[in-house]
C-alpha cells in the first residue's frame, strides 16, 4: 500500500487543487476513484518507458535489417516480370522507339496482354541471345571434330555435355513460341501469341527442331554394357547417331540468325558485320571440310588407297590427323592442290571437287563483300574520284592547256583533301544548335590564329564564324584587284598573301590575318591588290553578312574602323572614315 499513498501524496490531475477548509477530511479520506487512475497511469508510464528502452536497444540491430530489406527489395524489383520480359529501357531500345514516350506505350501494350509474353527487346532476351550464340559457336567449332575424330570412340562425359547443351537448344525452341515477333514492314512488335506460334512453325522452326533434337541419347541407350564397341549392331546405330548429329551444323543458320538480330539491335555498320561473317564463316567452312576430308575415309572404313592410308594417320595422334585435314581443305578451298596426296579413288575424287567448288564460291563472296565494304568505308574518296575523272574528262574535251590542267588539278587535291563531300549541304541538315557547335569545333583554329577575333566579344564571334565561306586560292591568284569595289572581307587560316599598290608590295599577311575591311566600312573601291604568294586557306565574309554581324554587334564598327585606318597609314592611303561616318550620320538625321 506504500506505493498507493506515495502517489496519493501527488497532486492528481483530477484534482482542482487544495479544498479550503477541509485538509484534514480531505487528506484522511483516500479518493479511490483518483487512487485508481493513478495506479492506471503509473502502469502506462512504466510500459511506455519499457518501450522506449527496449526501441533504443534494439535500434542498432534493427538498421542492418532495414538495410538488408531495401537491399533485397532492389534485387527483387531488378527480377521483375515487367523488368525481365518487357521491353528494356536501355539506349538502343529507347532509339528503335524514339522516344520515352513511345517505349511507355509499348510496355503499357504488354502489360495489358493477359498471356505471357517476351517482348524481343527485352532484358531477358538479350542475354539469353548472347548465351544462344555462345553456345552456338563453340557447338559448331567441336562437334565437328567430335564426329569426325572421336566417332569410334564413346564419351560419357562429352555425351552428357552435349545433353546439356542440346537442353538449352530445345529450351530455345520454347521460348521462340513465347518471344514477340518484329514485323518488318511496319516495324510493330508482335505480341499475340497464336501469330507467333504461326509465323515460327512457318519460318525457322523445321531447322531449329532437327538441329536440337538430343542425339547423345542414342549414345546413353546402347552403352549399357561393357562389350559396346563389339557389338556390330551398336556400332550401326553409334554411326547412325554420329550421322544425325550432323544435323546439328544447321545450327549455322540460328547462328547468323542471332547475329543479324545483335546487329540490329546494336546499330553496328552492316558493311563491317557482314564482312565478320563472312570471314568467320569462311574459316567455320575450311574446319568443317577438313572434318570432312577425314570422316569420308573413316566411314569407308580407312582403305588402302585413301590418302590418311597412304599417309599414314591411321593411328596418328588426333592433333596431327586434324592437322593434315585442315591443310588438305585449305589447299582444295583456295585451289591451289591437294594437299599432301591427290585423290585415289572416286568418292575422295567427288569429295576434292565438291570442295574446289565451295572453295571458289565463297571466295567470290569474299571479294564481292570486301569490295562493297571498301567502297562503303570510304564514300568520300570514292565520290572524289569520280569527280576528279569527270574533270579530267572535261578538261580534254574542252581542250584546256596542260599547265591549267595542272592548276586545277591541284586546286581540287588541297581545297578537298581527296575526300569530296557537299558540307554546305549537310550543314544545313543540321539543328541549328548542331550546326554552331560543327562550325565552333572546325574553325577553332583560326579564331586562336586570328587576334583581331580573339580580342572581341564571344557573341561577335559566334555570329560571323556562322557567315563564313571557305575558299582557296593558288599561288599568283589575285583575291582582290585594285579599283574594284568591296563585296567581302578575307580571313587566311593557312597562306601568305601580298599587299600591292601600283605594283609594289607593301605589305604581307599570314596565318590568323585578315583584310579586305576597308571597302565595307567606307563603301569606296578596292585602295590595294591582293595576291596570293602561296596556296591559301581563306574564309569569306560577304558584304551583306558584314553588315548583318555590325547590326547585330554595333560596338565592333567603331574597332574595325580603327584597324582598318592603322592599314591605311601602312599602305600610304589616307581615307577620312570618321568624317565620311559623320557625314553619314548627319545625312540620316536630316532624313529623319
Amino acid at each position: 500500500m506504500k506505493p498507493p499513498a506515495m502517489f496519493m501524496n501527488r497532486v492528481s490531475p483530477m484534482d482542482d487543487g487544495p479544498r479550503e477548509g477541509g485538509g484534514e477530511t480531505a487528506s484522511s479520506q483516500p479518493n479511490h476513484q483518483v487512487l485508481t487512475v493513478e495506479q492506471d497511469n503509473t502502469g502506462n508510464r512504466a510500459r511506455s518507458e519499457m518501450d522506449v528502452l527496449q526501441s533504443v536497444l534494439d535500434m542498432p540491430s534493427n538498421a542492418p535489417k532495414k538495410r538488408r530489406s531495401s537491399m533485397s527489395a532492389a534485387i527483387g524489383a531488378a527480377f521483375t516480370r515487367e523488368n525481365l520480359f518487357h521491353a528494356s529501357e536501355k539506349e538502343y531500345v529507347k532509339k528503335i522507339y524514339r522516344s520515352d514516350k513511345a517505349l511507355k506505350e509499348e510496355q503499357q501494350r504488354q502489360q495489358n496482354i493477359d498471356r505471357f509474353v517476351i517482348h524481343p527487346f527485352s532484358n531477358f532476351r538479350w542475354y539469353w541471345d548472347l548465351l544462344m550464340v555462345l553456345l552456338m559457336a563453340i557447338t559448331l567449332v567441336i562437334l565437328p571434330i567430335n564426329i569426325a575424330f572421336f566417332s569410334e570412340q564413346f564419351s560419357l562425359q562429352w555425351s552428357l555435355m552435349n545433353c546439356f547443351t542440346d537442353s538449352f537448344f530445345m529450351a530455345d525452341i520454347v521460348l521462340n513460341f513465347f518471344t514477340g515477333v518484329v514485323h518488318h514492314q511496319n516495324e510493330e512488335v508482335i505480341l499475340d501469341r497464336k501469330k507467333i506460334a504461326i509465323k515460327y512453325l512457318c519460318g525457322w522452326f523445321l531447322v531449329d527442331l532437327p538441329s536440337s533434337f538430343p542425339m547423345d541419347y542414342f549414345y546413353l541407350i546402347f552403352n549399357g554394357d561393357s562389350t559396346f564397341n563389339e557389338t556390330a549392331l551398336k556400332l550401326r546405330a553409334l554411326r547412325l547417331a554420329k550421322v544425325l548429329s550432323i544435323l546439328r551444323l544447321l545450327r549455322l543458320t540460328r547462328l547468323l540468325r542471332y547475329v543479324h538480330r545483335l546487329e540490329e539491335v546494336l546499330n553496328i555498320e552492316g558493311a563491317v558485320i557482314r564482312i565478320v561473317n563472312l570471314v568467320l564463316v569462311v574459316l567455320v567452312m575450311i574446319h568443317w571440310n577438313g572434318c570432312v576430308q577425314f570422316l569420308v575415309p573413316f566411314f569407308q572404313g580407312f582403305p588402302k588407297d585413301s590418302w590418311v592410308a597412304i599417309s599414314g594417320l591411321e593411328n596418328a595422334s588426333k592433333w596431327e590427323q586434324y592437322s593434315w585435314s585442315f591443310f588438305k581443305a585449305i589447299c582444295h578451298m583456295l585451289s591451289i592442290g591437294f594437299g599432301q596426296h591427290p585423290p585415289h579413288n572416286l568418292t575422295e575424287m567427288w569429295c576434292a571437287t565438291l570442295s574446289m567448288m565451295l572453295g571458289a564460291t565463297f571466295y567470290a563472296l569474299f571479294i564481292g563483300h570486301m569490295s562493297t565494304l571498301l567502297l562503303s568505308i570510304d564514300a568520300s574518296g570514292r565520290i572524289y574520284n569520280e569527280k576528279i575523272n569527270q574533270v579530267k574528262e572535261y578538261m580534254r574535251y574542252r581542250k584546256i592547256p596542260a599547265e591549267t590542267q595542272a592548276r586545277v588539278l591541284n586546286y581540287y587535291e588541297h581545297r578537298y583533301q581527296r575526300k569530296y563531300f557537299d558540307e554546305a549541304a549537310i550543314l544545313r541538315q543540321q539543328s541549328t544548335p548542331l550546326r554552331r557547335e560543327i562550325v565552333q569545333h572546325h574553325l577553332r583554329s583560326l579564331v586562336k590564329k586570328a587576334e583581331f577575333l580573339s580580342k572581341c566579344s564571344p557573341s561577335f564571334v559566334i555570329d560571323l564564324i556562322e557567315k563564313l565561306h571557305f575558299e582557296v586560292y593558288l599561288a599568283g591568284d589575285v583575291i582582290i584587284k585594285a579599283g574594284s569595289r568591296g563585296n567581302a572581307m578575307y580571313f587566311i587560316e593557312h597562306g601568305t598573301v601580298k599587299i600591292c599598290v601600283d605594283d609594289r608590295v607593301v605589305g604581307t599577311l599570314q596565318d590568323g590575318d585578315h583584310f579586305g575591311e576597308i571597302s565595307l566600312l567606307i563603301d569606296e573601291r578596292r585602295v590595294a591588290s591582293v595576291l596570293a604568294d602561296s596556296t591559301c586557306d581563306l574564309y569569306r565574309l560577304g558584304k551583306a553578312d558584314f553588315e548583318d554581324v555590325l547590326e547585330e554587334n554595333p560596338e565592333m564598327r567603331g574597332i574595325m574602323s580603327e584597324v582598318a585606318k592603322d592599314r591605311l597609314r601602312k599602305i600610304g592611303a589616307s581615307v577620312p572614315i570618321e568624317e565620311e561616318e559623320e557625314e553619314e550620320e548627319k545625312e540620316l538625321s536630316a532624313v529623319g
